[in-house]
């Protein structure tokens, strides 16, 4: 079995179990005190028999949705705009994501987790902390159709996993002008990457669900490979592709949240046939819960970075606590 680096490495269950554990509720997550461990109920609602059932066909948080060029140019959203609104009236935790979906030919629905959002985040700290992990970024922007159609982006991103090369990215529909065309760019990004979290995450909809089921799922890598690029025009004083990111950007306090769910946290699991009923919690139940902690604590402080309160990504402390 391949191993993770000690960068992205979380504490096991035994490990958990040696701290001073206490039943606690989600909410009193970032309270609880250093070397110690909550246990609460399985996040998962009924009606799904599997945390990967859930992910797949569970409720998805919904920025408002643009119909056309002149409908987007009416209202004059960005996307961090967009998904402040629609995280910040979300009355329930229950989700799997959020969604967007492009203008155009290619209207696959993209689907982001706040976990990829994490572990992006994640890569792209890793790239810069330790040596000979940077992200490689090859734009192609000199083509007239870069205004029109967002520009490709030739990346490598460093693997989470000992032993393993870089791993390609080829983003597209990249917004990096400053025009009108840039909200339907932007609703199109997507890449040629495939990675097995993509290959593997087959999703039928029920029978009497109203989409089909092609929806674009997004990947850390992709995340990464694009925290990687507003980076490199950001240093060109080029803010487009931050400002335009579909990506929501965790926070320092987002980014200690996640790191004691899979390092301070146990759930208890009633099907669970070994003794103590007791397991790590799986991508569901990390994925309500930091949908818990949106709405406790609402998008600007979750999933909205700023440097004056958060300091640099690259520079985010992902040591486990």
């Amino acid at each position: 079995m391949q191993k993770k680096k000690t960068f992205f490495r979380e504490a096991t269950k035994a490990e958990i179990k040696k701290k001073k554990i206490i039943a606690a509720e989600l909410p009193d997550l970032l309270d609880v005190a250093d070397c110690e461990a909550i246990i609460v109920d399985s996040l998962v609602p009924r009606g799904y028999d599997s945390s990967r059932k859930f992910m797949k066909h569970g409720l998805e948080v919904k920025p408002k949705r643009y119909y056309s060029l002149d409908h987007a140019l009416r209202e004059g959203k960005t996307p961090v705009q967009l998904r402040e609104k629609a995280f910040n009236d979300i009355s329930d935790d229950k989700f799997c994501g959020y969604s967007f979906v492009p203008l155009g030919k290619d209207g696959r629905k993209r689907k982001v987790s706040l976990i990829e959002c994490l572990e992006g985040a994640r890569i792209f700290s890793y790239s810069h902390q330790v040596n000979g992990a940077d992200i490689k970024i090859r734009p192609y922007v000199d083509s007239k159709r870069v205004r029109k159609d967002g520009a490709s982006i030739v990346c490598s991103v460093p693997s989470r996993t000992q032993k393993q090369p870089k791993i390609p990215v080829k983003l597209l529909s990249v917004p990096v002008i400053d025009s009108s065309e840039k909200y339907v760019i932007s609703l199109g990004i997507g890449s040629e990457h495939s990675c097995p979290s993509k290959r593997f995450n087959i999703r039928y909809r029920y029978l009497e669900g109203r989409e089909g089921s092609g929806i674009v799922n997004v990947c850390a890598h992709e995340i990464a490979a694009y925290l990687g690029v507003i980076e490199h025009f950001w240093d060109k004083k080029n803010i487009i592709p931050l400002q335009m990111s579909q990506y929501a950007i965790p926070t320092q306090e987002t980014v200690d949240y996640y790191l004691k769910l899979g390092n301070s946290v146990l759930i208890r699991d009633e099907s669970l046939k070994n003794k103590d009923k007791l397991r790590k919690p799986n991508i569901a139940d990390k994925e309500i819960a930091l949908w818990n902690l949106v709405r406790n604590l609402g998008h600007d402080k979750t999933f909205y970075s700023k440097s004056s309160r958060d300091g640099n990504v690259a520079d985010y402390n992902w040591q486990i606590k």
